[in-house]
């Protein structure tokens, strides 16, 4: 991207890499991001996107890895090494949105709390920021920890410290992980008033829809080195298999309540999902889809009503939003698997049908990328071979291809175990795709839906 009126861009690279003892992880041959402008690094989970960041951001923390190249912010000069010029600079100037939004808070204080710590703002202007960018009954979401809120408040959180911070570039790893399309839209429309204002906007992102909205210049990644390209995806495959009558319940949720303090989330909502059924949970982020999800997996007290799960306690598996959070920190993931499985479960056959590299499971979370760590957590709940599924966002942070065979996998355990599937989604075409049936959660309440017909 060319810069306009002899300014010089905010970063500029040129022959960055990032070297492992094996050889090269990843290149960025050239990067040149004017004020106001945009560049989406475009590629599948672990393909490096995570690892540029880092290593723009001075970062990337693995034991014999080092960087090479020229890194230029604001035009101050080299900022290859870990330099306390380029410290001050990111702490002055950049904004950061990491893919894991939950993962950014501590666990204890108030969302307030963290978000007058990170901005200097009053408590009245935190929740105006907060409540501009869509947050609904911001003053009590300000007031609740990090792991009373959905992902897609946090992510807002994260964009008003954005605001708040008025930076010269915003690094965002993910942004559309953990939204519904309404949330995409307007993200898109609060990342266009940063660079009306000024701000120069660097994205690491599996979907190719949100950089075009964006009009933002694509590098992607292939073979480990980003260059330009357009941007294009491919359609959800459909699937033809769908049950045509009702199923045996495998789990049932009868008048069930949950609160967070005060605020009820949900109340008095009923749904049944059979034996190999596949039921899909709709609705916007904050409307209650991860907290029926954890109700169900017996995480959450309820207020009021019951669930009944089969007998065995590990048949009702949850794979949750927040993947990082679920994995045990410094520990492999084969260990993680390992201590868990069923007998008969084939690791290695599981983690290939995921698209999981073998040398994925010899590593902790903290060397996964965000759709590693994903698959990783899906692979350890179907360790255990449950009866009954429970995915929330399931395909966030995966590229789409690595997302259609994740999907595929599951179809086809439902169709040769009789596994029971929920999905909580913010993705209508993804539902309409491969669900045998739908609701809404609206209210608090769960609706029955008809999906849209599939396409031919």
């Amino acid at each position: 991207m060319a810069c306009d009126g002899g300014m010089p861009p905010v970063l500029q690279v040129r022959d960055l890499a990032v070297h492992a003892a094996a050889g090269t992880v990843v290149r960025l041959p050239r990067l040149e991001l004017p004020a106001g402008g945009a560049v989406a690094l475009v590629g599948p989970s672990g393909c490096g996107k995570s690892t540029l960041l880092a290593a723009l951001l001075g970062v990337l923390q693995r034991p014999g890895w080092r960087v090479a190249g020229e890194i230029h912010f604001g035009g101050e000069g080299a900022a290859t090494g870990d330099g306390a010029a380029r410290r001050a600079w990111l702490r002055r100037a950049a904004a950061f949105l990491p893919q894991d939004p939950h993962a950014a808070f501590d666990p204890l204080p108030t969302i307030g709390r963290q978000l007058h710590d990170a901005t200097g703002e009053t408590a009245v202007e935190c929740a105006r920021m907060l409540g501009w960018l869509g947050v609904a009954a911001a003053p009590a979401v300000a007031s609740r920890r990090p792991h009373q809120i959905s992902g897609g408040q946090a992510q807002r959180a994260l964009l008003a410290i954005a605001f708040l911070r008025r930076p010269q570039v915003c690094i965002v790893d993910e942004p559309t992980a953990h939204l519904d399309e309404a949330m995409a839209t307007e993200l898109v429309g609060h990342l266009r008033v940063l660079r009306r204002n000024g701000a120069a906007l660097l994205l690491a992102t599996h979907d190719r829809r949100f950089a075009r909205a964006l009009d933002a210049e694509v590098l992607a990644g292939v073979d480990g080195v980003f260059t330009p390209a357009a941007a294009a995806e491919a359609p959800w495959p459909v699937r033809r298999d769908r049950d045509v009558g009702p199923a045996a319940p495998v789990l049932a949720a009868r008048g069930l309540a949950v609160a967070h303090g005060r605020d009820v989330v949900l109340r008095d909502c009923d749904l049944a999902v059979g034996r190999g059924e596949v039921v899909a949970v709709l609705g916007p982020s904050g409307s209650g889809k991860s907290t029926l999800l954890h109700a169900f997996a017996g995480r959450l007290p309820l207020a009021t009503g019951a669930v009944d799960r089969p007998a065995r306690t590990t048949a009702v598996q949850l794979v949750p939003q927040d993947a990082h959070g679920s994995l045990t920190p410094g520990v492999a993931i084969g260990r993680l698997v390992d201590e868990v499985a069923a007998d008969g479960f084939v690791r290695a056959q599981a983690a290939a049908a995921l698209g999981l590299a073998a040398a994925t499971l010899g590593r902790s979370r903290e060397a996964l990328s965000g759709g590693e760590r994903r698959r990783a957590a899906l692979l350890r709940a179907l360790a255990v071979q449950p009866d009954v599924l429970l995915l929330d966002e399931p395909t966030a942070s995966l590229d789409r291809a690595t997302a259609i065979a994740v999907v595929g996998a599951l179809l086809e355990l439902r169709r040769d175990r009789g596994l029971a599937i929920v999905l909580a989604t913010h993705d209508e075409a993804l539902a309409a795709a491969v669900a045998d049936r739908a609701c809404v959660l609206r209210g608090g309440q769960t609706c029955p839906i008809a999906l849209p017909s599939p396409p031919c």
